[in-house]
């Protein structure tokens, strides 16, 4: 399939790297030049550097032949007329990155259909359900939901003295609906084998039935505590309609904000939130604000630095729990090696749910864990090779699993000798490098990426 990428940011630069491994004939644009030489040097895909705003451009980069548009820049408007011009150009499929609450919000004047969008991707409402997701969860780090919702992802750390610290995989075999899929150790993710031990400090990824999941909760040790004072840094789009929706749950709910005048406009919109005009660094405001009372501090301005050092000054000045927007994919590991509960990256959030869109339509979700890794939920047809077949009769590679099944609206967690059947939705864990070969096992008339 031939895909244009207009944008050469990070997830530009991200979803040309998915794509062209997945065997798309790809092209970029982008008016910067540092930007386009880095994908031009390292990847095989064609690059055009120019404003994408021009018919000429997009023309040097052969929008005439293209399958699919992904207007993915920082600018709203620019991703909306870039689609507009592909819809001139009679390109098919047009997906644009949204940040603006005005064309997906509820509030929205127009749709982005009537505004030739075929698919908007908003990351700041999915960040905001992210956020919610995670305070219903105690201890979760990250959340993600498939099987409409039966099947949950979550990831929590370990502690020293939870009732899964020092077990083998192999130990909790016995528990019902309830997965380890993945563990995340010094920064590195890895597909637990049966021998494997949990240990104080991992960050496991768990497939569970959402019915089962309270009972999870006591073999980490966490409890149900109730979230009651929310403190956000940065006054944002994003944080203004966290706060809306805070507002509903809890009776305290405050942001910090340096820029007097956004502080003055969020004070405008907001009628339960208290804002502060103050620096994420005023040791004064944090004592005025009684920041060792808060159960949850949200860095999510838009810049990292301050989001960073934000966090970590609300943590040691009492602060339970500390959460992290981060755009830049270099400090994820950093953050895990410094103890920062919960980050969240705009980036993979964007790119998982782009494509989610891309990809077949037997493909109902796809969540990626971190850089190398994704799961991927997969609707089994009745002409799929895998369909009908054991387990044990089926190939899989190493760097990939199958972690859970759902059938008549029930979770199975599958052994050698289950039998996958049409109508099944199948949770995948998988390394990026083994994508490709999960697709062949999925057939040839229709497969796995095919549109």
């Amino acid at each position: 399939m031939k895909i244009l990428i207009v944008g050469a940011g990070i997830v530009g630069n991200n979803l040309a790297r998915e794509l062209s491994k997945e065997g798309h004939d790809i092209s970029v644009v982008d008016s910067c030049l540092d930007r386009i030489r880095p994908i031009a040097d390292t990847l095989d895909v064609l690059t055009v550097q120019g404003n994408a705003c021009q018919p000429s451009t997009l023309k040097r980069a052969g929008i005439e032949g293209m399958d699919m548009v992904c207007a993915v820049t920082e600018k709203d408007e620019v991703n909306l007329y870039v689609c507009f011009l592909a819809f001139k150009f009679n390109v098919k499929h047009r997906f644009a990155r949204l940040r603006s609450m005005e064309f997906t919000g509820p509030e929205q004047i127009f749709t982005p259909e009537e505004l030739y969008v075929e698919q908007a991707v908003n990351p700041g409402e999915i960040i905001i359900e992210t956020i919610l997701k995670i305070l219903e969860t105690p201890g979760a780090v990250n959340v993600a939901e498939f099987a409409q919702g039966q099947i949950l992802l979550r990831q929590f750390e370990v502690p020293e003295n939870a009732p899964l610290a020092g077990k083998k995989i192999s130990d909790t075999s016995d528990m019902d609906s309830i997965l380890i899929v993945a563990i995340v150790r010094e920064g590195k993710l890895f597909l637990p084998n049966p021998d494997d031990e949990i240990r104080p400090g991992d960050r496991i990824y768990t497939l569970v039935d959402k019915d089962f999941l309270p009972f999870l909760l006591p073999m980490l040790n966490k409890t149900v505590d109730r979230v009651e004072k929310i403190i956000l840094y940065g006054a944002n789009q994003v944080s203004i309609n966290l706060a809306r929706k805070l507002e509903e749950i809890t009776s305290d709910v405050s942001i910090i904000e340096p820029d007097r005048e956004k502080a003055m406009e969020a004070a405008d919109v907001l009628h339960k939130t208290v804002v502060h005009q103050g620096s994420g660094t005023d040791m004064d405001l944090f004592n005025d604000i009684n920041m060792h009372d808060a159960d949850f501090f949200m860095s999510l301005s838009d810049d990292d630095e301050n989001n960073i050092l934000a966090a970590l000054l609300a943590k040691k000045n009492g602060a339970k729990r500390a959460l992290v927007i981060t755009n830049d994919p270099h400090y994820l590991p950093i953050l895990d090696s410094i103890g920062m509960d919960i980050t969240i990256n705009p980036r993979l959030i964007t790119v998982s749910a782009i494509l989610k869109h891309l990809r077949s339509s037997r493909v109902v979700s796809v969540f990626k864990l971190m850089e190398n890794a994704e799961v991927v939920e997969v609707l089994v047809d009745a002409d799929s090779n895998i369909s009908g077949k054991l387990i044990s009769a089926i190939k899989f590679p190493p760097d990939a699993r199958i972690g859970a099944l759902l059938r008549e609206g029930e979770m199975i967690l599958p052994n050698s000798e289950t039998r996958i059947e049409p109508g099944d939705s199948v949770v995948i864990v998988s390394l990026s490098h083994a994508v490709e070969q999960i697709d062949k096992l999925f057939g040839k008339k229709n497969r796995f990426f095919s549109f």
